[in-house]
């Protein structure tokens, strides 16, 4: 038996044999802890304690500092012109960007913003370079994902009733969606809708919508914190055919995918 005792790594002792955070991810853990501690929590600390936004000017400062450190769009992959980070690098990030009052909705205030919805690196170019392309170049802009109904949670295959119809060159939305985050300032958002049979897999489709297409209304869902997720109410929202993210009835394979990741990402929040 080894009685040699435990090995020393990042973070303090560990048992022999156990698994070791790689050196660059220790390296990424401590430049975003020195980010939060130097440059995130003095301007937190400046802001009512509800508060879930930080001034433009603010904010455009602090995300370019964050840039010329290279914490930007960290999850979008290179090719489109991101960091790249596999969930394991996300989830390093998460937990340190997560260490501050707005840590549960908006990590780092938003300093590492330029992650368009993950479903966006399938859509189209065309649709891509309008809606997702400006957020990694860092103008200002943000994105909803609206998948939860009140007929169930983030549960695309069974739960999801608001339908979408194609009449000639456009959707036609009717329906809801409840429990989305980031609509209060977004400017658009990518809403899964049923094209086909209820209750099939195959059946569900993602599309982009603007936030202020005509017939979508939004409400507020009142809660204990001041950061509200929303009712979105769909009465014959028209969208164009053309913003289709990938292929009619391909929705379920790109939501699973998103909300594994996300879910994952999620906890580390938590744990932050």
């Amino acid at each position: 038996m080894d009685t040699s005792g435990p090995s020393t790594g990042p973070g303090g002792p560990r048992a022999l044999g156990a698994w070791q955070l790689p050196d660059e991810y220790v390296a990424l853990a401590d430049t975003v802890r020195r980010f939060m501690e130097s440059k995130v929590r003095p301007i937190e600390d400046t802001l009512p304690h509800d508060a879930t936004d930080v001034p433009d000017e603010v904010l455009a400062s602090l995300q370019e500092q964050a840039r010329q450190l290279g914490l930007w769009s960290l999850n979008t992959p290179q090719e489109f012109g991101g960091a790249g980070l596999g969930v394991l690098g996300q989830v390093v990030v998460a937990e340190e960007a997560a260490k501050c009052r707005m840590g549960a909705y908006f990590p780092a205030l938003g300093a590492f913003g330029g992650n368009p919805p993950s479903v966006m690196f399938s859509a189209s170019c065309e649709l891509f370079d309008r809606y997702a392309r400006p957020m990694i170049e860092g103008k200002p802009g943000k994105a909803f994902t609206a998948i939860s109904e009140s007929s169930g949670g983030s549960d695309p295959a069974r739960a999801i009733c608001c339908r979408a119809e194609l009449k000639g060159d456009r959707y036609v939305i009717n329906g809801e969606k409840m429990w989305t985050s980031h609509v209060a300032h977004a400017d658009w958002g990518v809403v899964y809708v049923r094209t086909g049979e209820h209750g099939d897999k195959d059946g569900i489709s993602a599309l982009v919508v603007d936030a202020d297409a005509p017939g979508l209304t939004k409400r507020p869902i009142a809660m204990l914190t001041s950061f509200s997720p929303y009712v979105l109410h769909f009465d014959n929202v028209k969208v164009p055919r053309s913003n289709l993210i990938g292929e009619e009835g391909g929705g379920f394979a790109l939501a699973s995918d998103f909300l594994v990741r996300s879910r994952i990402i999620s906890s580390r929040q938590a744990t932050g």
